[in-house]
């Protein structure tokens, strides 16, 4: 069976979670000599123009020769919508390939009524978001034309997908990216790991931790990774004088990760965008810690199912400042939750999410 991946960018510029998937993906078909053939096709760089962001006759136009040459028997997309547009699809329906779709997130997931899918781009004028808008809308109309299925990470997702498009689809839970990991007596700080976004909800956990300073003076909080917000938070920490609390140590490689995971007390993750999912909590329950996101993150659900740690309301400053203390004041409970959150992921091994995903390629094909 070939299989065709679609995605924005390449194995040659790992820019999140989608990436950092495919790649083991594509190492564990690998590694069990499966019968899959996969060719993974991206781009290595996110410049367009803005005629590309509508249609990139560029990569389109290699698409439809890698159709050609490497006659895939399915076509499997992830993020797509800059650099690379939905347009090969109709040349892949036209040649009778099946095309997997898998919303990773809600980025095509929008209407009037909800403005907590899209994050804007603070640093562009009106006209810019205004545009950017347009083209996600006819994009969408795109993909819901074309598409023969659709997967996403969460039940939530799922049923905003069928809210959203005309398309029959299921939830296929991300697998587990880091395995067999052990945790550290010595723990450290709190920690965040993500973009440093307003959307991610960074500010809100900054004044929140800032707030948690006048009851514990001594907690640590390291933020892991980079973004438009970096400039706000340091000036925060400045005007604050958190220099000795809050530490803003930039974005890390996979391996690099483990030192930050391993020495924290417990991960928060505090979307303010409404998240695909959350790796983060498949990683920090990995390490055996518990967590604290707010109830915008996609796994949201089986944190709740397996009591693995806490859900707090969105953008609520307060909310948030008292979770963070119960954890640092109630250590049975942030060791039950870490226990939990054990069992929780323990059959979210690549195993079992690529035997489900190969069963849902056969059922398209056959």
């Amino acid at each position: 069976m070939k299989v065709l991946l679609i995605n924005n960018f390449s194995q040659n510029l790992l820019v999140g979670g989608v990436e950092n998937y495919l790649v083991e993906l594509l190492k564990y078909n690998h590694s069990i000599y499966s019968e899959i053939e996969f060719y993974w096709y991206g781009r290595a760089s996110k410049k367009t123009n803005w005629i590309q962001k509508f249609y990139n006759y560029s990569t389109t136009s290699e698409i439809k020769r890698i159709i050609d040459t490497f006659k895939p028997d399915l076509i499997h997309c992830f993020g797509i919508g800059a650099p690379i547009t939905p347009h090969f699809m109709k040349y892949a329906k036209h040649k009778n390939i099946p095309i997997l779709f898998s919303f990773r997130d809600y980025y095509y997931q929008f209407n009037k009524n909800n403005t907590h899918v899209i994050e804007l781009d603070p640093k562009k004028n009106f006209i810019y978001n205004i545009l950017i808008s347009a083209k996600r809308k006819y994009h969408k109309e795109l993909i819901n034309k074309h598409t023969s299925y659709f997967l996403t990470p969460s039940n939530q997702l799922t049923e905003a997908v069928k809210q959203n498009f005309k398309l029959k689809g299921e939830t296929l839970h991300n697998p587990v990216l880091v395995t067999n990991k052990t945790s550290v007596n010595n723990e450290e700080f709190i920690l965040y790991v993500g973009r440093i976004e307003k959307g991610k909800g960074v500010l809100t956990l900054v004044e929140s931790f800032a707030e948690v300073l006048n009851e514990f003076p001594n907690e640590k909080l390291v933020l892991v990774g980079e973004g438009t917000m970096q400039k706000n938070i340091e000036d925060f920490i400045k005007k604050n004088s958190l220099e000795n609390n809050i530490s803003l140590v930039g974005k890390k490689l996979k391996s690099e990760l483990e030192y930050y995971y391993s020495k924290s007390k417990f991960v928060i993750l505090p979307s303010e965008i409404l998240e695909g999912y959350g790796n983060v909590v498949l990683e920090a329950h990995a390490y055996g810690k518990a967590v604290i996101i707010s109830d915008f993150v996609g796994v949201k659900d089986e944190v709740l199912k397996y009591n693995s740690g806490l859900v707090f309301s969105h953008e609520n400053v307060s909310e948030l400042t008292n979770q963070i203390k119960k954890l640092l004041i109630e250590d049975i409970l942030k060791h039950e939750f870490a226990e939990n959150g054990k069992k929780f992921i323990a059959d979210r091994t690549m195993e079992s999410h690529f035997k489900d995903l190969v069963k849902i390629y056969k059922r398209l094909l056959f």
